[in-house]
Parts: C-alpha cells; sequence; structure tokens
C-alpha cells in the first residue's frame, strides 16, 4: 500500500488517465473532474498532496485551492498553467500557499521529483506538528505534575504548621495546666511521709482521698490531650458497636464519686429498669460522659445537685448532664467551641480546665451522629444532653 495519497484535478478526462498512469505505481491516486468533485474526494479521502489545472470551466484552480486551504491547510497544494497565467500564479502563491506551480506541458520524471519534494514538506511539517504537539502534551502533563506537587507541598506546610500549633497548644498546657495538680499531689505526698508516723486514720483516709482526685484530674487531662491530639492529626479511629450507654454513665458517675463528696454534692444517676443500647464507639462515650461531668462538678459550688437523665425516641437516646452551678455567660458561649478558643476559666473550687473537653464532647458526639445542645443560665446552672443513635 502506497504511503502518500493524492488528488490530481481537471476538467480534461484524458489529463487524468494519463496523470494516474504515470504515478499510480508511485502514489495512491484519486482524481477528480472539477473543484467540487474535488471537494467530495477531500471529505472522504485523507489527502496529502493536491495537484490541480488552473482553468477549469466550473471552478479556476485558485478558487479550488482556496476552498482546500480553509477547509484543509495541511494538504500541500500545487497549480498546473501556463506560462501566461502570472497573475493566477501570483494569487495562487499568495492566497493558496502553493508548494509550487507546474507549467504545461510537464514531464512524468521532472514532475516525480515535485511531487517527492511535496511530500517530504507534508511530512517534515506533520512530524514538526506532532512534535509540537508533544511538547504541548509533555509541558502540560509538566504543570500538572508541578501544580499536584505544590498542592501536595502547600497540604503538608498546612499539616505541619498545624502540627506546630498543637504542640504549642499542647506545651502550654502540660506547662500550666499539668503542673498544678501534680505539684499539688507532690506536696500532699511530701507532708502523708513526713507525718507518717503520727498521721491519724481519718487524716490518712482525707489524705488518700485527694491524691486519688488529683491522680484522676491528670489521668482526665492526659487522656484530653491525647485525643484531642489525634483528632486535630486526623489520627482518630472511630469503631460503631452495640453498647450498653447505662452502664457507661454508672461507671463514670463512680469515677466521680469522691471529687462530689469533696465538694458536699449530690451526684444521682438515671433510674432505667432494662439496659438502654446505642450504637457508638466505647472509648469516644466514655469520654463524653467524663467530660461532662466532670464539667459539672467543676463548675457547680458545693452543697450543689448534678444529675444525668436518660430519653428515648424512634431512632436516638439523649442523655442529659443537669447542674446547679455557675452557668455559662453569653460571651463565652459562643466562642466554646471555636477550635482556636480554649478556655482557662477555674472551677467553683479553683480546679483548673483547658477548654478541650467540651469540644471533644461535640466532635465525638458528630463523630457517631448524633448532637449536642446546651441550655444554660448564668449563675443557676446548665443542661448538656448529647443524642446517640439507638441501637
Amino acid at each position: 500500500m502506497n504511503a502518500y495519497n493524492i488528488l490530481y484535478v481537471d476538467d480534461e478526462k484524458n489529463n487524468l488517465v494519463v496523470f494516474k498512469n504515470a504515478f499510480f505505481r508511485n502514489y495512491t491516486i484519486y482524481t477528480a473532474l472539477s473543484g467540487k468533485e474535488g471537494l467530495e474526494v477531500l471529505n472522504k479521502e485523507e489527502i496529502h498532496l493536491v495537484i490541480t489545472d488552473q482553468k477549469m470551466t466550473e471552478m479556476t484552480g485558485v478558487e479550488f485551492l482556496e476552498a482546500v486551504v480553509s477547509i484543509y491547510p495541511n494538504t500541500e497544494r500545487m497549480i498546473l498553467t501556463a506560462y501566461s497565467d502570472v497573475d493566477f500564479i501570483m494569487r495562487a502563491v499568495n492566497k493558496c500557499g502553493i508548494f509550487q506551480y507546474i507549467l504545461k506541458p510537464w514531464d512524468s520524471r521532472a514532475l516525480k521529483i515535485i511531487i517527492d519534494n511535496a511530500l517530504s514538506s507534508y511530512q517534515l511539517k506533520k512530524d514538526n506538528r506532532n512534535l509540537i504537539n508533544n511538547l504541548k502534551e509533555a509541558n502540560l502533563q509538566l504543570e500538572q505534575k508541578v501544580k499536584e506537587r505544590t498542592v501536595a507541598l502547600d497540604s503538608k506546610n498546612k499539616m505541619l504548621q498545624k502540627t506546630n500549633e498543637i504542640k504549642d497548644k499542647l506545651f502550654t498546657i502540660i506547662s500550666h495546666d499539668l503542673r498544678v495538680p501534680m505539684a499539688s499531689l507532690n506536696v500532699l505526698m511530701e507532708v502523708m511521709v513526713q507525718t507518717q508516723a503520727n498521721i491519724s486514720v481519718d487524716d490518712f483516709k482525707k489524705y488518700s482521698l485527694k491524691v486519688r482526685t488529683y491522680i484522676q484530674s491528670v489521668m482526665n487531662l492526659l487522656d484530653n490531650l491525647l485525643n484531642w491530639s489525634l483528632s486535630q492529626l486526623g489520627d482518630d479511629k472511630i469503631m460503631i458497636e452495640t453498647l450498653d450507654i447505662q452502664r457507661i454513665i454508672s461507671e463514670n458517675i463512680k469515677l466521680f464519686e469522691i471529687a462530689a463528696t469533696e465538694k458536699s454534692m449530690t451526684l444521682s444517676a438515671p433510674i432505667i429498669t432494662k439496659p438502654v443500647a446505642v450504637l457508638g464507639d466505647k472509648n469516644m462515650s466514655n469520654l463524653i460522659v467524663r467530660n461532662l461531668l466532670s464539667n459539672a462538678i467543676k463548675f457547680t459550688p458545693k452543697g450543689g445537685k448534678v444529675s444525668i437523665d436518660i430519653k428515648t425516641d424512634e431512632n436516638h437516646a439523649s442523655i442529659s448532664v443537669k447542674d446547679t452551678g455557675v452557668g455559662i455567660s453569653e460571651a463565652h458561649l459562643e466562642k466554646l467551641f471555636d477550635q482556636d478558643y480554649f478556655s482557662t476559666n477555674r472551677g467553683t473550687a479553683h480546679e483548673k480546665g483547658t477548654g478541650i473537653g467540651l469540644k471533644l464532647c461535640k466532635e465525638f458526639t458528630e463523630k457517631q451522629n448524633g448532637t449536642l445542645k446546651i441550655l444554660t443560665n448564668q449563675d443557676s446552672g446548665s443542661i448538656f444532653t448529647f443524642t446517640i443513635p439507638l441501637a
């Protein structure tokens, strides 16, 4: 099969036969008796070189080539003409961008050389176009890779910046909030060591309860810091399973009985005859209940009350932690869940807070497909209610 296709247009049929006989062994030859027929051939076949006679009745060669160049600009073009057609030749050169004009009568050997040169020009231009297209594609791919690398680098920089911010916040919290209970614990242990020979049973019990309270405070703080760090870095994993929410509440109430006793506080749990099965993550649910209880006790004065209530509807269980504490101001409530705002309000017995606990409660509630709502009046107490889907 010949590599190149040539269209020869001439309104004299004998000329078409002569041209085809001269070159059919070297190229695939298509012929047309008019410019109109030539355009029809171009619509159907891939033509690499068009050769046309100038003097044709329906459409001149120049007019035909003007139509060709507007529709098929990559096809090489040549025109057959006589010496007297100088004006047409100039028009063909200027408007049609012909490769070469051929004077009549043509010699097959000379014309073969011209045709080969025209097809070489066609191939060179085609190779150049392919090269340019490949370069453009390579540039686009390179630009895309640069964009992707830039986005990835920007993401890593933001993650690094966020990690540094988390680190700074952790150091701040640890240096201020963790040192207080640890220092108090150290002082208390020093007193117990120095007075161990003369310490009474009642004093020993009192000191032991304080030690336990300080240790529990430190453990809660460390647990919150760990969960908050994992949450900020996106490394916290959630495992949904069937839980008995009443059991979780009971276990956490036992955890805070000593803290409530120290503040002469009433701490009550809901009375439910059968387990309330919910779908949630055990660690997250424990953290929510623990932090809500801890806050309620922390911000409720001596002699106050903290209670938990459970209600259910068709789809959810609603757990409410109610206290008779100091409540939350409107200004503080607006910033309570702001990720960049950390409250350091002290409790009614000067307990230290970090502002992390409630943020975790909200985040972990939403991760378990629930909601967290706050109803509060300053100086008269608060009600924190979170929902969790029923099993």
